[in-house]
């Protein structure tokens, strides 16, 4: 089926948009070319509808989709979604004890007592004020990674610079080797079948490949931290283990899923907010007349082109929302990508405004399961695009001619050739 996809999307096949596949289809081309014309329509017919497609309940409203967010009766264990799609597809996946284990321990999967000490041991290293403080240092591999650049009349800003730079960044927080970058970057990209199976490259067997290197690796880092502690997240997130505020495995997953996790939204990012700006020149020459704009220009590029288009909830009890019931362990699908561009909650929503007020998007999520790294995205993605307009103010691309990832989670950019 995911196979079927895939061809379906790269040979520029119609779909059918009728009772085999309902009213949401996310990996039909036109969907994956522009979501937003799909979703206003399921919107207005069915602000939460059950998808054929997912297996899941769709939401759509930004309304109900804040309420999900916030609602505590939701966890955000998939393993718990008792769908037949949820059950296939962990059936079929054949993991291996070790695997398994390593999945029932990633941040959304652990016991809520858990979670809440891991958040707490992260919540330093991801604050406003410690992330603010290393911008320098993400400056330093933005400046790296453009003087590599600007020796070409053009270059890939995803493949060159837009994927690259959070690995550098994120490694030099946890306290892995910037030499190690390459590495574990193709680590990470590996783990992008868990949010959205039909990206290219993706696959159950990439990925468990990827962790029986990844995890040894990770492991010999702490027996390095233990004997030579740093000023780095893994150094305090031993300290916190040794407390005794979670196991071992949980200690090395959660450190991979920190690598992993930050990777593709500030990817996204940045090439969507390049993208956008592109198909907007007014706001273009808006942000490069007044550059002190760039913190709420990153707020509406978060909004306008999500990098994270779903969030999954699993429900703990029967619930009603919107007027319909939905069974408890029946995943729900938050439509974050729809719901920042509900027109009920922002006006002329597929404009792309920079002055925009009151901009309430829920592009990092909301509730106990917000995103952790919020601050570390809205910072290093200023860094990055202050520097690119003003060391290539007139950089060149082509709006009407961008290649999408086919993905229902996550909303990004194959490639974007500029012209420096």
């Amino acid at each position: 089926m995911l196979g079927l996809a895939q061809r379906a999307v790269d040979r520029k096949w119609r779909l059918p948009m009728g009772p085999l596949v309902g009213r949401y289809n996310p990996y039909s081309p036109a969907y994956i070319s522009d979501p937003y014309r799909q979703l206003d329509r399921l919107r207005a017919a069915a602000p939460i509808y059950r998808s054929r497609v997912t297996g899941s309940y769709v939401i759509s409203s930004y309304e109900l989709a804040s309420e999900a967010l916030t609602d505590r009766r939701y966890g955000t264990n998939r393993k718990e979604d008792s769908s037949l799609r949820s059950k296939m597809f962990f059936r079929l996946a054949k993991f291996t004890p070790e695997e398994e284990n390593a999945l029932d321990n990633t941040l959304g999967a652990v016991p809520d007592e858990v979670h809440q000490h891991m958040r707490k041991a992260i919540a330093y290293d991801f604050s406003r004020r410690r992330v603010t403080a290393l911008r320098p240092r993400m400056e330093f591999w933005v400046d790296k990674l453009l003087d590599e650049a600007a020796d070409r009349a053009e270059f890939d800003l995803i493949g060159d610079f837009a994927a690259k730079l959070p690995i550098l960044v994120a490694a030099e927080l946890l306290g892995f080797p910037p030499q190690d970058a390459a590495r574990l970057q193709e680590w990470s990209d590996s783990y992008l079948v868990l949010v959205d199976p039909l990206i290219n490259g993706a696959g159950i067997p990439r990925m468990n490949a990827a962790f029986h290197q990844f995890d040894p690796y990770v492991a010999e880092t702490l027996r390095r931290k233990r004997a030579e502690p740093g000023d780095d997240l893994i150094t305090r997130l031993l300290e916190h283990h040794l407390a005794g505020e979670f196991d071992e495995v949980q200690l090395r997953v959660l450190i991979m899923m920190l690598m992993i996790a930050g990777h593709e939204v500030i990817t996204n990012l940045i090439g969507n907010a390049v993208a956008g700006l592109l198909r907007f020149p007014d706001q273009r020459e808006l942000l490069a007349a007044d550059p002190d704009l760039m913190p709420a220009a990153i707020e509406e590029f978060v909004r306008y082109e999500s990098p994270i288009q779903a969030a999954w909830r699993i429900p703990g009890e029967d619930l009603e929302i919107g007027g319909v019931r939905v069974p408890a362990k029946r995943a729900v699908t938050v439509l974050i990508g729809a719901a920042n561009n509900d027109p009920a909650q922002f006006a002329h929503p597929r404009r792309l405004d920079l002055t925009r007020g009151d901009n309430r998007h829920i592009g990092f999520a909301l509730g106990s399961h917000f995103c952790p790294g919020t601050w570390l995205a809205r910072v290093e993605g200023a860094a990055a695009l202050s520097r690119l307009l003003e060391r290539f103010p007139r950089l060149r691309g082509d709006a009407d001619r961008l290649r999408w990832k086919p993905a229902a989670g996550l909303r990004g950019l194959y490639e974007l050739p500029l012209t420096l």
